[in-house]
């Protein structure tokens, strides 16, 4: 017992790291910082050596004999240390954006800016969500990341298209189009590796391990807390008209 209670507090300082070294690379897209930079990239190093060491002795702890409550901490562990290393590895690419961003003098209108923060600040609350949900095993706090995952795809979704709006309107270049499609993309990732790492402490406390099933199970519709509570996000991440003259629009839940 006392084995997967060690692997899973190693499992929270690499999940730890993990959201640092993003909340960090954000940072850094809005000011450079060299030392921070570097921070970063240090920082995504070591969540790589913790997933290489945390799945080798899962694997090793999963073939033994273990009781009911063990196993289940197994599974969670397996399912989850590969997302963590994963959403460290976004933050190396913000880090990269960044250091575009800071290389080329990019200075995005005052729009653009604006709705970024307003998905910066999703996608932290969603990852901060999901960092305690996790060190804490606590499934109500995993129940909240699936509805904040899906008010960020809105986001991403509604800053494309007022992009694709000042583009044409001419109040933007291509050039910072790229940096921004690289910016959205990595945000939308790092949210759904959040939902992976909640759904798999929801699924793997009810003894099965059916993603599709759960999702499908809030997509049609049937989970009234799901939809509360993304109406509620929703009304806390939005932000003002836009060139097309509307504000994010609802989107089919995932």
């Amino acid at each position: 017992r006392q084995m997967c209670i060690r692997d899973s507090s190693a499992t929270a300082e690499m999940a730890e790291l993990a959201r640092v070294g993003v909340m960090q690379a954000m940072s850094l897209t809005h000011e450079w910082n060299d030392t921070l930079a570097q921070k970063v990239r240090e920082e995504e190093t070591q969540v790589d050596r913790y997933e290489d060491a945390l799945g080798t002795y899962l694997v090793k702890l999963s073939s033994r004999e273990l009781n009911h409550a063990d196993s289940q901490s197994v599974n969670t562990l397996l399912h989850t240390i590969s997302d963590f290393e994963r959403i460290s590895d976004h933050s190396v690419n913000v880090l990269s954006s960044a250091e575009e961003i800071h290389a080329k003098s990019i200075a995005f209108s005052k729009d653009a800016q604006e709705e970024l923060q307003v998905l910066e600040d999703a996608v932290q609350d969603t990852l901060s969500r999901t960092t305690d949900a996790f060190r804490k095993g606590d499934l109500h706090l995993a129940s909240k990341v699936e509805p904040l995952e899906a008010v960020v795809n809105e986001l991403v979704r509604a800053i494309k298209a007022r992009h694709v709006a000042r583009l044409q309107a001419g109040s933007c270049s291509i050039e910072y189009g790229f940096v921004l499609d690289d910016l959205l993309t990595n945000y939308e990732r790092i949210a759904d590796h959040c939902s992976n790492i909640a759904v798999a402490m929801i699924e793997v406390s009810e003894d099965r391990f059916d993603t599709h099933e759960y999702l499908n199970h809030i997509k049609n519709g049937e989970s009234p807390s799901f939809e509360k509570r993304y109406e509620r996000y929703r009304g806390r991440y939005t932000f003002e008209p836009g060139p097309s003259g509307t504000a994010a629009a609802p989107e089919q839940k995932k």
